[in-house]
């Protein structure tokens, strides 16, 4: 059945027949209204499915940790685990999840480990009741659903599975019933694309009808910064009973490969940006804002923005962008020398120039080999258009 982004389905396992990347490329740019916060993953072969659940939880938490203090209100001023941090985080946490208070707890741990740069990981999802976490393990998948959602403002979080090919039939029922586990247990809408199931028939397929390409008008009107929502905001998950899981496998538990500094790409690295942050997996962003918060000429900055001139037009995230100066600069892995991203990016920028704004663009193994010289450049590129669009 045929139906737009907006309708895909939250708490269950579908088959999206779309590509991974399509999915991906929207959830990035133009999520709908009440659309969920896009957590990716590629499964892997040969796992049990509490291997499996395991997997994603930890990936999930990984990217949480990262992405701290846009889930907790009121965290953003403390800077370390020591003094008055740990009770301030217990009770921002409580204040957070005031109809949810069996959330605050472990809320308030995944802060304090934010906060010390520490992760915990575990082999399956039962571990953590008789290892760091209290509760169970429908516990731990709520609570990562509900920060990892909080963090983007969004009602609540979906997996998106790249399903590999050449699955066999027990390797597609324990992916299926690891992401039923997901969803029925702790909240979270799981969207199978990539390989279609064979063997396995009881979840459905939905077709997604492409989003209409809509030509924008010159007037220029930056959007906002999103911010985070309230974690109270957020519905609990209905939870059903417990799924038996399938017999463990002794294969061990591998997580998802990270992508290397060159290629950053990290609109495929587990989430999308938080607007006004760089993305917390990349580390060419990181880098270059460390190397620009000491720079008074840098002030004004906003990192992960969107720009859409009218409701209507199709929308684009900027990397970085200097409102006042109307000053975009992209940072740009070795994915975007093929020729159609080169096509894309050139008729993006072209886009951008006609409504008035600069673009600037920087290779990701140009900015962490020679970080002195893309500052130079960066002051000079602002210099030039400071005062241009003032008064």
């Amino acid at each position: 059945m045929a139906q737009s982004w907006a309708e895909l389905p939250e708490r269950r396992v579908v088959w999206v027949r779309e590509s991974h990347s399509a999915i991906v490329t929207v959830s990035a740019d133009a999520l709908p209204e009440g659309f969920p916060a896009i957590f990716t993953y590629v499964a892997g072969k040969g796992r049990a499915v509490r291997e499996t659940v395991a997997d994603v939880l930890n990936e999930l938490e990984t990217t949480v940790l990262a992405l701290f203090p846009a889930w907790l209100p009121g965290a953003e001023g403390i800077a370390g685990p020591g003094g008055a941090a740990l009770p301030a985080v217990r009770e921002l946490a409580r204040r957070a999840v005031p109809g949810r208070r069996h959330l605050a707890p472990f809320l308030a741990d995944l802060a304090t480990r934010s906060l010390a740069g520490t992760a915990f990981r575990i082999s399956y999802p039962g571990a953590e009741s008789r290892a760091r976490y209290p509760g169970a393990a429908e516990l731990r998948a709520e609570g990562l659903a509900t920060a990892f959602a909080a963090s983007f403002g969004r009602p609540g979080t979906a997996v998106l599975v790249e399903v590999p090919e050449g699955l066999s039939p027990a390797e597609e029922e324990t992916l299926v019933s690891a992401g039923e586990w997901l969803a029925q247990r702790g909240g979270l809408g799981v969207w199978l694309t990539g390989s279609a199931p064979v063997a396995v028939d009881r979840i459905r397929t939905v077709t997604v009808r492409p989003a209409p390409t809509v030509r924008p008008a010159p007037t220029v009107r930056p959007a906002p910064t999103v911010r985070p929502a309230p974690l109270s905001r957020l519905t609990p998950a209905a939870l059903p009973p417990r799924l038996t899981p399938a017999a463990s496998s002794s294969r061990p538990v591998s997580a998802t490969p990270s992508p290397s500094p060159a290629a950053d790409e990290s609109r495929i690295a587990g989430s999308p940006a938080v607007a006004g942050r760089p993305h917390p997996g990349s580390s060419v962003e990181s880098a270059l804002e460390r190397a620009l918060s000491p720079h008074a000429w840098a002030a004004g900055r906003a990192w992960n923005q969107t720009y859409q001139p009218h409701p209507l037009a199709n929308p684009i995230r900027v990397d970085l962008l200097w409102r006042d100066e109307r000053c975009v600069v992209e940072l740009d892995g070795p994915e975007h020398r093929t020729p159609d991203r080169l096509a894309a990016d050139r008729s993006r920028d072209e886009r951008l120039g006609g409504d008035g704004y600069a673009v600037m663009r920087f290779t990701n193994e140009r900015v962490l080999a020679d970080m002195p010289a893309v500052l130079r450049e960066l002051k000079r590129f602002l210099q030039t258009h400071r005062g241009t669009y003032e008064g």
